[in-house]
């Protein structure tokens, strides 16, 4: 009884061997074979750094404002103190002092993207509870800075507005027009006086990727199945080469020859998404989330795709149907999971189809180990699901794909 289950053991530990051997000579072709290094790396890697520039050039906001103070009095340097100064602090904004109107408008468009112009008597006309204007002129080529300045200058006049409001309210009550010291008592009980809804910035305990992490991981996912099926296309190659025959010929069962291409093809997809993800940490700024939650987050991953990627080339019938069904199957998947559009700006329909995907599984677990309190077993739920469908799809796979093994 000891010696045949001996035997057995050596002729699977034979049988892993070989399959290590096919597996490295399968992954020694793919890093030499220069399209594959710019399908599975640059390519993503590419598309990766010039959505971070795009995305860098579209969230970053700062404007270069010019400033003409006709009017010199206290509420003048209010609005410049407290209202222009404070978005400065925050480099938001730059100011440039102009000593004329004529001079403010020539410089938008030129130096600046847009001019705040406070009129002459602007003070007195606010103290006096009269209507005056605040001149705000923008440039056609910066909208976004010009709606900033007509916000900033709107929120300023609402304050106005209320200052002068209570101002002839007490007036009222009174039944007469308010000296200098009671006026002066009203406004600054107004001006100090807390709101009736107060906005406080905290940090957001929201778990989503930001845009340069989610197009960093949304690319590698992408490529990932794109990537995935190339070692499995092989096998149609090897039998039409006559490989599979000599192959074959040795004592090495199907089994044996279709668990080393699937462990080239993991090997190399596991290489890219690590060059991707470190790639893309160090040059754009991904930040990927705690390895400790990643790595399975990706081994889990690139499972899935193996198992995708095998299963739909068994059902060709050539190396060039099996290429283009994989491509098809993975920009399905791509779009249904949400790999070009962050889920939070999808939908509710297309944010639930994403979950029945592999794609949007993996985006969603490395969105949950991001977030004031995320941990990293947060990723442990769509590890888990991610590896549970490569166990599925590459189980079922292996029983099709067994046609694909046999000399021709």
């Amino acid at each position: 009884m000891a010696a045949p289950m001996c035997r057995r053991a050596q002729m699977s530990r034979r049988a892993w061997r070989v399959a290590a051997h096919i597996a490295a000579k399968d992954l020694r072709q793919r890093i030499r074979d220069r399209s594959v290094l710019l399908l599975a790396v640059v390519a993503p890697f590419g598309l990766a750094v010039v959505f971070s520039l795009l995305i860098g050039q579209a969230t970053d906001f700062h404007a270069r404002y010019a400033v003409a103070d006709l009017d010199g009095g206290r509420l003048a340097t209010t609005f410049r103190q407290q209202v222009l100064e404070p978005m400065v602090a925050a480099n938001a904004a730059d100011l440039l002092d102009e000593p004329t109107e004529a001079a403010a408008r020539g410089a938008v468009g030129a130096d600046v993207d847009s001019a705040f112009i406070i009129p002459q008597g602007f003070t007195q006309a606010i103290e006096a509870g009269q209507s005056t204007t605040l001149t705000i002129v923008g440039s056609s080529s910066d909208t976004l800075a010009t709606d900033v300045a007509r916000a900033v200058g709107q929120r300023f006049g609402d304050q106005v507005t209320t200052v002068q409001l209570s101002v002839a309210t007490v007036a009222a009550l009174r039944g007469a027009p308010l000296d200098a010291a009671t006026r002066a008592r009203v406004v600054s009980g107004t001006t100090g006086a807390s709101p009736p809804i107060t906005v406080i910035d905290v940090s957001a305990s929201s778990r989503q990727l930001d845009l340069v992490t989610f197009f960093s991981a949304s690319m590698a996912i992408l490529f990932l199945f794109l990537s995935a099926q190339i070692g499995l296309v092989s096998l149609f190659d090897e039998r039409r080469r006559g490989t599979m025959a000599r192959i074959l010929a040795a004592p090495v069962g199907p089994w044996t020859v279709l668990a080393g291409k699937l462990l080239g093809a993991f090997a190399m997809s596991v290489i890219a998404m690590a060059v991707l993800g470190v790639g893309t940490s160090l040059l754009v700024g991904a930040d990927w989330g705690p390895p400790l939650a990643v790595v399975p987050l990706i081994l889990a991953a690139v499972l899935a795709a193996v198992g995708i990627s095998l299963l739909v080339a068994s059902f060709a019938s050539s190396a060039e149907m099996a290429t283009a069904a994989g491509s098809a199957v993975a920009i399905t998947l791509a779009i249904i999971g949400g790999t070009f559009t962050p889920s939070a700006h999808a939908p509710a329909l297309l944010a639930s189809l994403a979950l029945l995907t592999p794609h949007g599984w993996f985006l969603r677990g490395l969105g949950e180990i991001h977030g004031a309190s995320a941990s990293a077993t947060d990723a442990l739920p769509a590890t888990v699901i991610l590896l549970g469908i490569g166990l599925v799809t590459g189980g079922l796979a292996m029983v099709r794909a067994r046609r694909l093994v046999r000399a021709r």
